[in-house]
């Protein structure tokens, strides 16, 4: 199972002007439709029920990124569930990669209590950590 990374932790990243999503880290949201409710700026959506399909592609185009988090709305089941698949994608690539493959260095989390979580720490404090929030909408979950 993937360890996990607080949200402090994570926000540190999202703050920090000289690190880019996509290319210093990578947060991918595993919710569905709830996504579009809000979520952390940068994320990337793969729905979990996509997780196994779409594994590779997200390797092929985010290896070179040394952290990937992964987190669904609380993180108990989805979110730890797609890092795992993940992973294992990740470890059967690596049983033929070369040396100096950037997979070697990849660091896999999951983001503890998930995006419930991330709202909790953040929606009052610091709600650029939130894009694309729908109070209405997120009211209705």
């Amino acid at each position: 199972m993937a360890a996990f990374i607080g949200a402090q932790e994570l926000a540190q990243l999202v703050r920090d002007p000289t690190k880019t999503a996509g290319t210093d880290y990578l947060v991918v949201d595993v919710r569905d439709s709830d996504f579009a409710v809000g979520h952390i700026p940068g994320a990337l959506n793969v729905p979990a029920h996509d997780m196994y399909a779409k594994a590779g592609s997200i390797i092929d185009a985010y290896s070179h990124v040394p952290l990937v988090v992964f987190h669904c709305m609380l993180s108990q089941q989805r979110g730890p569930k797609a890092a795992r698949i993940y992973r294992e994608v990740v470890s059967g690539r690596l049983k033929v990669a070369a040396d100096g493959d950037p997979l070697f260095g990849q660091t896999v989390r999951v983001l503890d209590r998930g995006f419930g979580g991330w709202v909790d720490a953040f929606l009052k404090t610091e709600p650029d950590l939130i894009a694309d929030f729908d109070q209405e909408m997120w009211d209705t979950l």
